[in-house]
């Protein structure tokens, strides 16, 4: 057998959950029943995460109609913490939240949860950002079109 076909061989065993002990290869039933462990898989290094999600949704384009703003989805703020807003625009550091789980006991109302949203809340305002937190239900309404307008105005109107 080439060397080559004998890799693949051993590559399409291991795909297929064989494992190596003791100088064979065991089917994942024989791997259970011996108690062999099958070796961790080595995590692969995926690159510095993006700034942002390129993935537009009905709010941005809601806000782009209504405002002419642009917005991203998901946009890291804090790369420490890597913090994330679900929606912002980075040259008027205006971010929107959309807060889940009120009613229902969610994570943004449980101690926890509550505690560290505060902490992200916090830093982003001593970093600049003026931040619109809303409920799903009142996301694509007049009242959030609104409080984005006035916060535009207050950016424009401070630099």
């Amino acid at each position: 057998m080439k060397q080559k076909d004998a890799q693949l061989l051993i590559k399409n065993l291991t795909d297929r959950g064989y494992v190596f002990h003791n100088g064979r290869y065991h089917t994942p039933a024989e791997a259970l029943r011996l108690g062999i462990e099958p070796p961790k898989k080595k995590r692969r290094k995926k690159g510095t995460a993006p700034q942002y999600s390129d993935k537009k949704d009905d709010f941005c384009f809601f806000v782009k109609i209504e405002t002419g703003l642009d917005l991203v989805t998901e946009y890291r703020f804090d790369d420490v913490r890597k913090w994330r807003f679900d929606y912002a625009n980075e040259e008027f550091k205006i971010a929107i939240e959309q807060e889940g789980g009120v009613w229902s006991g969610g994570r943004h109302t449980r101690g926890k949860g509550y505690i560290n949203d505060m902490e992200k809340y916090n830093t982003a305002a001593l970093h600049g950002w003026t931040l619109i937190r809303r409920t799903p239900d009142q996301m694509k309404t007049q009242e959030t079109i609104q409080l984005i307008k006035t916060a535009l105005n207050s950016v424009s109107f401070s630099k």
